[in-house]
């Protein structure tokens, strides 16, 4: 029985930079967030080097902003 392929999305997550409001000190994410999510951080900045690339199914995942990347299935390699 074959499996229909799912379509798949390249997703980038960094961890950021920004200025706490209350302390007004420069503070860094714990954990990864996409650039749709750090825009909610004030003066929020990449932190270079800590990017996490993300395969999610497309269904799953509406979001086509920039740092979303179609995957293409000839590319992906069946062991």
């Amino acid at each position: 029985m074959q499996r229909a392929q799912k379509r798949t999305l390249l997703v980038e997550y960094w961890r950021w930079r920004h200025r706490d409001a209350k302390t007004v000190r420069m503070c860094r994410t714990m954990f990864q967030l996409t650039e749709r999510q750090a825009a909610e951080l004030p003066q929020a900045e990449r932190i270079e080097g800590s990017m996490l690339l993300r395969e999610v199914e497309a269904d799953d995942f509406p979001d086509t902003g920039a740092e979303v990347h179609r995957v293409n299935p000839e590319s992906q390699q069946n062991p």
